[in-house]
């Protein structure tokens, strides 16, 4: 009866310690790799926890497919913008070309211009050297006709020297152009401030600077030209009154008497204290 007993409890303890098969201790472990025994109840729990891990293995796989899509974007951006730098420097290279161009052209007219007139005078030298061989010619007409070549001679030089301002820095440009200005040298100063707009230096004062020059001139097609630029670019500066005014009485004198109301009534509710503004009152109401 005893080794009987001992033989049931042996087989017992190798059922219980054999690792093919499931202890009753594990059953209804949903945390277990293989969960078993299961009532319907955690068999429903463990479906829902299985899809829910599932999801939560797509939604990572997911994040994973943009983050990568994400920076390649940030690389195709980088490109992008590489690219885009390259295509400003190419443009700005081709403007700074056509202008040299434009400037070039503009000076050969000028020289074949000068070197026109110094043929004149040449000629017009040597036609008094022959006279002077024939018969006498007064020392006073002589001294005259000498007394003009040199002018010109100067003025041409001077010409040349205002043309060319490389090396000057465009602070210093800018200080010398407005002295210009100033003296009424106005075709010297539109010099300086032409070259300061190429150079992207002071734009919205050089263009205003511009209009002024051609509004004293009477070119007034001209001046609204440039006051339109010059407002376009910077419309807080202490001279929008002036700007205003002057755009105002161009458009009065070209005929345009709708436009220069505009821009008279424009500076008397902008600026109502400034003298510009005392000044289009009287204008405006002779236009009224």
């Amino acid at each position: 009866m005893k080794k009987l007993s001992l033989t049931i409890l042996l087989a017992v303890a190798a059922f219980a310690a054999s690792p093919e098969e499931p202890s009753a201790f594990g059953a209804g472990n949903l945390d277990s790799p293989n969960p078993y025994g299961l009532s319907e109840e955690e068999k429903h729990i463990l479906r829902n926890k299985q899809a829910i891990e599932a999801l939560q293995k797509s939604l990572l796989k997911q994040q994973q497919i943009v983050q990568e899509n994400r920076e390649r974007i940030d690389g195709l951006q980088s490109i992008l913008e590489g690219l885009n730098s390259k295509i400003r420097s190419y443009d700005n290279a081709v403007e700074k070309i056509d202008d040299l161009n434009r400037t070039v052209d503009q000076l050969v007219v000028t020289q074949q211009e000068n070197f026109e007139q110094i043929r004149e005078v040449l000629q017009e030298l040597g036609a008094m050297i022959d006279s002077i061989n024939e018969k006498y010619v007064d020392k006073e007409r002589f001294e005259k006709l000498e007394s003009a070549f040199l002018d010109f001679k100067n003025s041409y030089e001077s010409f040349m020297k205002k043309g060319d301002l490389s090396g000057k820095a465009n602070a210093d440009i800018f200080v010398e152009a407005k002295k210009l200005f100033s003296k009424k040298r106005y075709s010297d100063a539109k010099i300086y401030f032409d070259h300061l707009i190429k150079n992207h230096y002071k734009p919205a004062t050089s263009n205003y600077y511009l209009g002024e020059i051609a509004y004293r001139e009477g070119r007034y097609k001209d001046a609204i030209a440039h006051y339109k630029k010059s407002a376009s670019l910077y419309d807080k500066s202490s001279f929008m009154p002036t700007l205003l005014l002057h755009t105002a009485v161009s458009f009065e004198r070209l005929g345009d008497r709708k436009q220069a109301k505009q821009f008279y009534e424009s500076l008397i509710q902008l600026y109502p204290e400034s003298k510009s503004a005392k000044v289009a009152r009287k204008n405006l109401a002779k236009l009224k």
